[in-house]
C-alpha cells in the first residue's frame, strides 16, 4: 500500500522511526497517525527556541529520508536498514544544529545531551554518536 497514512507512520518501518526520533525531539506525546502528526506540528509554535527547532529539524527530516527511502525502493529495487536511515536522519539533525550560533541555556544542555553536541554541553547518556544503533535510544 502507498499512502501517505501508510508510508507516514502507520508501516513498521516509519512507524519505528519516529518513535524513536520523536523522543530525541520532545515530541513524544505526539501521535503515529499522520493526519495528527501534521496537526500537532502545525499547531506549534514555530519560536527560535532550541525545541522547536530540533522539532522543526527531526519531523522534516523523517519525512524526506522515508520519502527517500520509498523512492530507491519502488524504482531502483534497493533498500536501506532502519538503522542506516536512523544515522542518516541524526547525523543531519547534528550537523545543522552545529551549524547555527546557539546561545547557551539550560534547555541547549539538554539538547546537547541528546544530540551528543560537543561544545554545548556535557555528553550524557543518550548522547547520538556514528557507534550508536537505533536501539540504543529507549
Amino acid at each position: 500500500m502507498d499512502s501517505h497514512s501508510h508510508l507516514f507512520f502507520d508501516c513498521q518501518f516509519s512507524k519505528f522511526l519516529w518513535g524513536k526520533l520523536k523522543i530525541m525531539a520532545k515530541l513524544d506525546n505526539v501521535s503515529d497517525v499522520w493526519a495528527e502528526v501534521i496537526s500537532a506540528v502545525c499547531v506549534r509554535n514555530a519560536s527560535n527556541s532550541i525545541w522547536s527547532i530540533v522539532q522543526r529539524l527531526v519531523f522534516g527530516a523523517v519525512v524526506y529520508f522515508i520519502w527517500q527511502e520509498r523512492n530507491i525502493r519502488l524504482f531502483e529495487g534497493k533498500d536501506r536498514s532502519m538503522n542506516t536511515i536512523f544515522k542518516q536522519i541524526t547525523n543531519i539533525v547534528r550537523l545543522r544544529l552545529l551549524s547555527l550560533n546557539i546561545k547557551w541555556s539550560s534547555e541547549v544542555c539538554k539538547v546537547a545531551e541528546i544530540w551528543d553536541l560537543p561544545g554545548l554541553g556535557r555528553k550524557g547518556a543518550m548522547g547520538v554518536t556514528d557507534d550508536m544503533d537505533i536501539d540504543d535510544i529507549t
